[in-house]
């Protein structure tokens, strides 16, 4: 849906119930994102507990970092204003610039403090897709969902792109299509049977 025709359906929908019920209507749907956004992380911490990163700094040098509200806290205590320094003037939001400031060499140098996103890579949402980016960890993350999915006989285990399946192009972290994308997209309903097929394995 074009962002005008979009536009115009909001303006519409607002209309038609009253701004009352209209501003209760959106902080529903901000809070049911919100709710999926913790669900979401909660999934990939656990089921990153299966697997092993090995570490090939891929994400930390192609990815852009990005820092909720606690990253910016915590590592403002830690970095003080050179934080500011760090980040990506060219992004809306907060991102760290790219690569990220903090790796050095082969080993990040915030590890223990690390930003979230981190943490859950690579689990990533993008706009607003839960998604498994295909590193080297990634693939074989993905390897076990197969592997699992065909065990079990469980059609449920679906996913609606795979790498090198198809001529499809799905947007990147900044919405171009330009380039073939190097993700799979998981609702969380498949994460939650993957990672309870996990710790039956």
């Amino acid at each position: 849906m074009k962002e005008e025709n979009l536009k115009k359906q909001i303006l519409q929908f607002r209309e038609l119930v009253g701004d009352e019920l209209f501003r209760f209507t959106m902080s529903q749907n901000v809070m049911a994102m919100e709710k999926d956004r913790r669900r979401f992380k909660q999934l990939a911490l656990e089921i990153l507990e299966y697997f092993e990163c090995e570490r090939c700094c891929k994400c930390c040098r192609e990815m852009p970092v990005h820092l909720n509200d606690e990253d910016l806290e915590r590592l403002s205590r830690l970095d003080g204003d050179a934080l500011f320094d760090k980040m990506d003037d060219a992004e809306v939001d907060n991102y760290l610039k790219t690569p990220c400031p903090y790796l050095k060499g082969t080993e990040c140098s915030i590890y223990e403090n690390k930003p979230t996103s981190c943490c859950m890579f690579p689990f990533v949402v993008i706009r607003p897709v839960p998604t498994l980016q295909l590193c080297p960890m990634g693939k074989k993350i993905f390897a076990d969902f197969k592997e699992l999915a065909r065990k079990y006989d469980k059609k449920d285990l679906k996913v609606q792109w795979e790498e090198g399946a198809s001529d499809n192009r799905l947007p990147d972290y900044s919405g171009s299509t330009g380039k073939k994308a190097v993700y799979v997209a998981l609702p969380i309903a498949v994460l939650e049977k993957f990672l309870k097929y996990l710790r039956i394995k």
